[in-house]
């Protein structure tokens, strides 16, 4: 979130992902020494930028990175989505069907292209993309992560909100590790003031939000549009052994009538906080946590946003009934020496206020439990296995639980 997420966190996703931990990407001694061997050595090499190439006759440098992932994946309750636990399609009332299953797959494998201008006045001066393959309706096609700009203070593109804090999050496996955190990524443009002295910044943006996201079960005359973009700020303050965010957003919900239906208009808000505690002066053990509150904007959650709950509903007199809901999580990393680590994460959301009108089987409670050992090889290889479970209650007021287990090999590149 902010410039110490727009900092650390952008690079967080540049050297590993935006949901994974970053790895090391300095270059090899062998690869520097074949590089000094052929008479490339110092000038063309820049050590706050790794692994970058020069553009010859300019300023500029660019680097290709990211990592392949392989999952392999044991379902024990039928789970609806193969590919990562999401709380929203745990079986309920025999939807999906229940039954265990198994699956392997590499949708999480990623690669990005970044390129900085290091004669520039400005910092940072640079342009990063990142594509996976997470695209459920074709498996083979590169699916867009990342791809923005930055030009000193301001920032432009798609990335993640303003008030996502990637921070709070352990090392998982799965791809839904954040299924009860708050955030995403969407198109915005930011501008960032920060204070390197005392550790602090603040950020403004305009973001793009999903304002179609009404539910209309009585098939009422119009159409979900909102007047203008969410307006998003936040701040960050940094200290020795710990990360605070604090942030809020405001927008407009609104039912463009036609016929015989008038607008209807409504504020819809989102408030969050969420930070990191290390354990230790090494900074290697750590603690993260964050909660969030959502009036008309629950598409923030992603427990609700991968179980498609809408913000709102209309009703029969073309009233806005508006969708509440909050989430928190907890979760630990830990180091039990330089090759070996576990992870643990505690994850809960839940709906406040639900429209009359609202479908019984949306999603209206999720929790879940992730726990995980990591073995890292070295800083190309990491290999882990990952044990979920998570429960699911509906509006309906029915429930059910599910179990997962997940080994997954990484080469980082």
């Amino acid at each position: 979130m902010l410039i110490l997420f727009a900092c650390e966190g952008l690079a967080f996703a540049a050297d590993g992902d935006g949901d994974k931990q970053a790895t090391d990407t300095t270059l090899e001694p062998n690869v520097s020494q074949t590089l000094a061997a052929e008479g490339r050595g110092d000038p063309y090499a820049d050590e706050s930028f790794a692994k970058s190439v020069p553009l010859f006759g300019s300023g500029w440098r660019f680097s290709f990175g990211g990592y392949a992932k392989v999952d392999v994946i044991a379902d024990f309750s039928g789970t609806g989505d193969k590919q990562q636990f999401v709380l929203a399609t745990i079986p309920v009332d025999g939807d999906p069907p229940p039954g265990s299953y198994a699956n392997l797959q590499a949708a999480e494998t990623r690669f990005n292209f970044e390129i900085r201008n290091s004669n520039s006045k400005y910092s940072p001066d640079r342009f990063f993309l990142e594509m996976d393959f997470f695209d459920e309706s074709n498996k083979t096609s590169p699916r867009l992560r990342h791809a923005y700009f930055e030009y000193g203070k301001l920032l432009a593109g798609r990335t993640w909100t303003l008030l996502t804090e990637l921070r709070q999050l352990p090392f998982l496996l799965d791809f839904a590790a954040g299924d009860s955190i708050l955030g995403g990524r969407t198109e915005q443009i930011r501008w960032t003031q920060a204070n390197a002295e005392k550790d602090f910044a603040w950020s403004v943006s305009v973001e793009n939000f999903d304002d179609e996201e009404i539910f209309n079960p009585a098939t009422i005359d119009g159409v979900a549009r909102a007047d203008f973009p969410r307006v998003a700020a936040g701040m960050t303050r940094k200290w020795d052994r710990a990360t605070i965010s604090f942030g809020g957003a405001l927008t407009q919900l609104r039912w463009d009538g036609s016929g015989t239906t008038s607008d209807a208009t409504e504020a819809a808000y989102t408030a969050t906080t969420a930070g990191r505690v290390f354990l230790d002066g090494a900074k290697s053990n750590y603690i993260g946590f964050g909660i969030s509150y959502a009036s008309g904007a629950v598409t923030d959650i992603i427990t609700f946003a991968n179980g498609l709950v809408p913000n709102a509903a209309i009703d029969a007199n073309g009233e806005l009934d508006i969708t509440k809901g909050w989430n928190a999580q907890l979760g630990a990393h830990w180091n039990w020496n330089p090759a070996w680590s576990s992870n643990v994460s505690l994850a809960y959301a839940r709906l406040t206020d639900v429209p009359v009108v609202f479908d019984p089987d949306f999603i209206r409670k999720g929790s879940s439990v992730h726990a995980n050992i990591v073995y890292t090889h070295n800083k190309r290889i990491k290999a882990g296995l990952e044990l979920m479970h998570g429960v699911r209650e509906n509006v309906s007021g029915n429930d059910d639980d599910a179990q997962r287990m997940q080994f997954s090999f990484i080469y980082y590149f």
